[in-house]
């Protein structure tokens, strides 16, 4: 393995655990609804306020709160929200006299998943009955497409089970997230493309892990990974599949991409390493031994607080994960990672962030058919606090509700601009800055996989160029000039391109019926 891609390797953040910051945004997108429209989208003030209260009845008050919050964001005067919240109208100004509804649920602990189960399904017929009432104005086709886009972005907000709406932001449900039509391939060939990797071989010599850990674990070897598994019983079969999937990873990066993979490394050190553990102790002194972590404040954190780290020597990654019921998180978090580390090695960790995370998101979808999105997906809107709970549905943050949310920006004139993303630092990508830099890449794959390629050969050159001249490396403006230089276009004739091709394929508003 070269210089320039162990560098690439060293340096790269744990892109794979980090979780996205919420982010709040204008519900109408900088879209003004017509009067009638506005009316509906007022009157979701009394449906949020009822679900608030089949909330506050079972004892989840944080879902209230966040329900509560939705109906003030619909109708900040919303009288029954005002009351049972414990407002008052003093001097035109609505002032909170004492907090009614607790900040906190009361309920049994061993009973949340039932609980938040029957809130969905007892909120149903009140939220089908505003969807209903809204999708008229999805259907109006004398209506122009932004007020019929608006209108269907809140049905999908109140009610993603619309099967009507589902289909036109081409979107279904699939388990516990819900799926784009763009990915229909991945859907058929997911099997095909893990079926026709190489499975690896059991490891049966004593590692450099188990050496500085003292934790035997059950151990498996592809010619570019290696898996450690201290998980039990399920150890070596777990580290079998897992090893298999994450070789069809990578070749799916690769068609992605259309770039040539390298050679692969000779040494066990040079392979990238991959640990899952079940049991706290055993990962915190997993971590201690083993992680490459050199601050020892960072490293003691990571141990006794976090749910999985970056290893440096040698390199990888190492997961708590406690509930072995299923492993789609750990394929989640390995396609990301393997995906990201190809933009890396030929861009750096920094020079093409938005790029590295969009194609790590793309590639989970692909290979692992997420990333998830759960019933409720939306934040509150900060009117109320409600402790960080979640209520209105959505389709969350998945590559359908991603897809969703960036064509209502394009709508509203509000999406952001890659040259945008290029400037963030990576902790100001919250899931707005997700979902435009898992757009960007989307298109890019779809419309521009030859120059993309050319493009990251070409990074990749100048890259090893400045390594070998002791240069500072290229800037991410600077990189994404050089994808417009590439692909022949400027930012505003690329924008211009992607709205097209984004309202062209993300939605499909329903047509009037020949009579």
């Amino acid at each position: 393995m070269s210089r320039l891609a162990c560098a690439a390797l060293a340096a790269v953040a744990l892109l794979l655990l980090a979780a996205p910051r919420p982010a709040h945004a204008d519900p109408n997108f900088g879209i003004t609804p017509e009067k009638k429209l506005a009316k509906a989208l007022a009157d979701l003030a009394d449906t949020c306020f009822e679900c608030g209260d089949i909330a506050k009845q079972k004892g989840l008050y944080t879902y209230a709160r966040s329900f509560f919050s939705h109906a003030l964001e619909y109708d900040t005067d919303h009288k029954k929200t005002r009351k049972v919240m414990g407002f008052e109208r003093k001097k035109g100004t609505w002032v909170l006299e004492e907090d009614m509804v607790p900040l906190t649920d009361k309920i049994n602990e061993a009973k949340r998943d039932e609980l938040t189960e029957k809130l969905r399904l007892d909120t149903t017929p009140v939220r089908e009955k505003a969807a209903e009432a809204l999708w008229k104005f999805v259907e109006d086709t004398d209506l122009t497409a932004n007020q019929r886009l608006l209108a269907l972005w809140h049905v999908v907000q109140i009610c993603p089970e619309h099967r009507g709406a589902q289909k036109a932001a081409r979107s279904a449900p699939a388990y516990q997230w819900f799926k784009h039509t763009l990915d229909d391939d991945a859907e058929t060939n997911r099997q095909v493309w893990i079926q026709r990797a190489p499975e690896g071989e059991v490891l049966e010599e004593r590692t450099p892990y188990e050496e500085q850990s003292g934790l035997p674990m059950a151990k498996r070897r592809s010619d570019w990974l290696i898996f450690h598994m201290d998980i039990g019983e399920k150890g070596p079969d777990w580290a079998k599949s897992l090893l298999q999937y994450g070789e069809a990873c990578r070749t799916h990066v690769f068609e992605l991409l259309a770039t040539e993979p390298p050679k692969p490394p000779e040494k066990d050190e040079h392979r990238l390493h991959y640990t899952v553990m079940v049991d706290r102790d055993r990962y915190a002194r997993f971590v201690e031994k083993c992680s490459g972590i050199t601050d020892a404040a960072h490293r003691k954190e990571a141990a006794t607080v976090g749910w999985g780290t970056p290893t440096y020597n040698p390199y990888g990654s190492v997961w708590l994960y406690p509930r072995l019921d299923n492993d789609y998180g750990l394929r989640d978090g390995i396609a990301h990672d393997l995906a990201s580390k190809e933009i890396f090695r030929f861009c750096g960790t920094e020079g093409a962030y938005w790029l590295a995370r969009g194609l790590g998101y793309l590639s989970s979808t692909h290979m692992n058919g997420s990333t998830q999105g759960t019933f409720y997906a939306v934040k509150t809107t900060g009117v109320i606090d409600s402790g960080g709970r979640e209520s209105l549905p959505g389709l969350g943050n998945c590559a359908a509700g991603w897809r969703l949310r960036v064509a209502m920006e394009i709508t509203g004139g509000t999406e952001l601009k890659p040259g945008e993303l290029a400037r963030l630092r990576v902790v100001d990508f919250s899931q707005r800055e997700m979902a435009h830099a898992f757009c960007y890449t989307d298109f890019l794959v779809n419309q521009h996989r030859a120059g993309l390629s050319e493009f990251l050969k070409a990074c990749y050159d100048e890259r090893a160029r400045r390594y070998k001249e002791k240069q500072d490396p290229e800037t991410a403006t600077e990189i994404l000039a050089r994808l417009y230089k590439t692909l022949e276009t400027t930012e505003e004739d690329f924008m211009a391109a992607f709205r097209t091709w984004a309202l062209a394929n993300y939605v499909a508003l329903p047509i009037q019926e020949e009579k």
